[in-house]
């Protein structure tokens, strides 16, 4: 797993070569979800779109198998940030980078189920 697998980019930002692009815009519902406010967007459990969800955990799975993945945003014309740098998620207003951290944050869910799985299924650390 590479901390440079989800780069979120602008309008006129070009992909990876190397990366599968995924556009926002495409994904029905998940404006809606991201216009919420904090508390409701970043609780995935409690979204009310299984599509929006499926597509989320479809890319941080992508991202657990290798794979790099563009998330283009058509809020911002370039992203200029570092990535995995989440400090300032809560107020936050690009749909891409709010994307990218549910990823990361679903990403970061499979690797601790993997890691259970892997002590005998248990959850003590």
């Amino acid at each position: 797993m590479n901390l440079n697998s989800v780069k979120v980019i602008g309008i006129k930002d070009e992909s990876r070569k190397d990366s599968d692009l995924s556009y926002v815009n495409k994904v029905e519902g998940l404006k809606t979800i991201l216009k919420r406010d904090f508390a409701e967007w970043s609780n995935f459990d409690s979204w009310d779109s299984i599509s929006v969800q499926q597509w989320i955990f479809s890319k941080a799975l992508d991202v657990f198998r290798g794979k790099k993945v563009a998330i283009k945003c058509d809020c911002c014309e370039y992203v200029d940030s570092i990535q995995n740098d989440f400090e300032n998620i809560e107020r936050e207003k690009c749909y891409g980078q709010k994307s990218a951290y549910m990823i990361e944050k679903v990403l970061d869910e499979i690797v601790l189920a993997k890691e259970r799985r892997a002590s005998d299924g248990t959850y003590s650390a």
